[in-house]
């Protein structure tokens, strides 16, 4: 009995809590991208075709299936700043650590769920000279999951919960 009743409790603390968090699909396409600035153009990498990266968003509990599609010719991986990989170590992006790097024209599926952690955090590349080159910001929200709009819109009510964590912040990265 006192078996049972510790597995219920240890399964009740280390398991993320499945009714409140719902799956987002991310997909983040590398690709490079020509950007001309004071006459000259210069190639850079980019994701989804911004740099930096597109904003993710998400609350605690929820479920990331984020695919990773690179269309660069190096290897590429992507590291989740921040975000503690609770029985997902595959999914922290490291490469050679805990994956292979993502080849040219092959994809990745990141698949993980956020377990207790909120807070303005960001994405990079985990490889060679992309680290400093490819990332973006990501949103972890409070609270039970819904669906998130206008979160970082300057419409959004200044005075709601939530509405300043997620707008939009440069990160340098050196």
């Amino acid at each position: 009995m006192a078996v049972w009743l510790l597995f219920a409790v240890l399964s009740c603390v280390l398991l993320p809590d499945p009714v409140f968090g719902i799956t987002r699909h991310y997909t983040l396409e590398i690709k490079m991208h020509n950007v001309t600035r004071l006459c000259h153009t210069k190639s850079l990498v980019s994701v989804n075709g911004q740099f930096p990266g597109p904003k993710l968003i998400a609350r605690e509990g929820d479920q990331l299936l984020i695919k990773v599609v690179n269309h660069v010719p190096n290897n590429i991986s992507i590291h989740w700043h921040g975000i503690r990989q609770l029985r997902s170590g595959w999914a922290d992006g490291p490469a050679y650590i805990t994956q292979c790097p993502i080849q040219t024209g092959q994809s990745y599926v990141y698949n993980y769920t956020i377990v207790g952690q909120r807070g303005t955090l960001f994405y990079h590349a985990h490889i060679s000279w992309l680290r400093a080159t490819v990332y973006g910001l990501y949103c972890v929200l409070w609270g039970k999951s819904r669906e998130l709009k206008n979160i970082g819109d300057q419409k959004t009510d200044p005075h709601k919960e939530n509405s300043d964590v997620c707008n939009e912040v440069k990160v340098v990265i050196s």
